[in-house]
């Protein structure tokens, strides 16, 4: 029994420890310990409503210090808003262009509803005595201005290879693919402003270097050129079915796609959604076996037929049949195969007459 009892006084001492309130629920030692120059801080009280589960009232308690925490950087950008005056920009030779860090700084707006703040971290605690709920948002200043560094390099390097892609696809007559590529783009873009105008707020030292002013502007005009591409390409629905024989020819289609993507072409899968409805059918026939001198040649015919309509008005530009004839001495397909190679830049030519008249 006597061995019992210092037991369960450490056992007593263990469970005090383990429901004594943190430090920041005490306002001294917040201030103390988390001096408003240094962090962003944001501080609510509640209590567990009628029918609310424990987790659920602590999660709402969090969300409203985060709300109150973004409500602190809110305030803190509207000051610097009012002391950044037009003399104190032109004062600023050592940071960027002052009208640029200008338009930053009056630009810059907080909503209490963004949720992805970088290095933001939230406690929240429970006394079990007074039912009380108290939450405490921090975040470092020099932490903020860190993530939001990080943040702003690496949306830029995502949109830089995006585009980067997006342009393979418009050389491919992949229109749609770079176009849906290019809308991300411009969504990140946002993120990389919301992030450089803070950034210009929170970080006296921000200069273009650090928020890649002339990366963004660059990359911009990229997007402009590239989308406008898009937006003025001729949208091409092509149809191919090629055979050889008892097999099917698949290299027509991607050759015939390669010739007219030199056109800026932009290939849909609808054949409602484009300028031109192209249908390529082609078939392959074996021809006369001949002997010349003892070796025998094989001819094969590959035959095409071709139409084209114009789709806003249904009026067939061009519909015909063209043939080509090549012989192999190792038989009807390597004929065949000799025919396509030769049939193939006919059909380009023929539907970029037709769809540049």
């Amino acid at each position: 029994m006597r061995r019992l009892v210092p037991i369960l006084g450490l056992l007593l001492v263990v469970l005090q420890l383990a429901a004594q309130a943190p430090d920041w629920c005490n306002a001294a030692s917040r201030k103390m310990h988390y001096p408003p120059e240094i962090w962003y801080t944001g501080y609510v009280e509640g209590e567990q409503q009628s029918g609310e589960s424990l987790e659920k009232a602590m999660s709402r308690l969090k969300d409203a210090a985060r709300v109150e925490l973004v409500s602190t950087i809110r305030t803190s950008v509207e000051q610097t808003i009012q002391e950044r005056t037009s003399s104190d920009l032109q004062q600023s030779t050592t940071y960027f262009e002052e009208e640029i860090r200008d338009t930053y700084v009056s630009d810059t707006r907080i909503s209490s509803s963004i949720r992805d703040i970088p290095g933001l971290k939230i406690e929240a605690y429970h006394n079990p005595n007074t039912k009380q709920i108290v939450a405490f948002a921090y975040l470092k200043r020099t932490t903020l201005i860190n993530q939001l560094t990080r943040r702003v390099a690496l949306e830029l390097g995502k949109a830089e290879s995006a585009l980067s892609q997006a342009e393979i696809y418009i050389n491919n007559g992949q229109k749609q693919q770079a176009q849906a590529l290019l809308e991300q783009v411009s969504k990140q873009f946002e993120a990389v402003e919301e992030a450089q105008s803070l950034l210009v707020v929170v970080d006296d030292g921000a200069d273009a270097e650090l928020l890649q002013i002339d990366q963004l502007r660059d990359m911009k005009k990229t997007l402009s050129n590239l989308s406008a591409q898009v937006q003025n390409a001729t949208r091409i629905y092509l149809y191919c079915d090629a055979q050889l024989f008892d097999s099917e020819y698949s290299m027509l289609v991607g050759k015939i796609r390669g010739d007219l993507s030199q056109l800026g072409v932009s290939f849909v899968n609808d054949a409602e959604q484009s300028n031109w409805a192209i249908f390529v059918e082609v078939s392959a026939r074996e021809g006369k076996k001949l002997d010349y001198n003892g070796e025998s040649i094989y001819y094969a015919y590959v035959d095409a037929q071709i139409r084209i309509i114009k789709t806003a008005t249904g009026q067939h530009i061009y519909e015909n049949i063209i043939t080509e004839k090549d012989g192999h001495a190792e038989g009807y397909s390597q004929a065949a195969l000799l025919a396509y190679r030769h049939i193939t830049p006919k059909i380009s030519e023929i539907i970029k007459q037709n769809i540049q008249q």
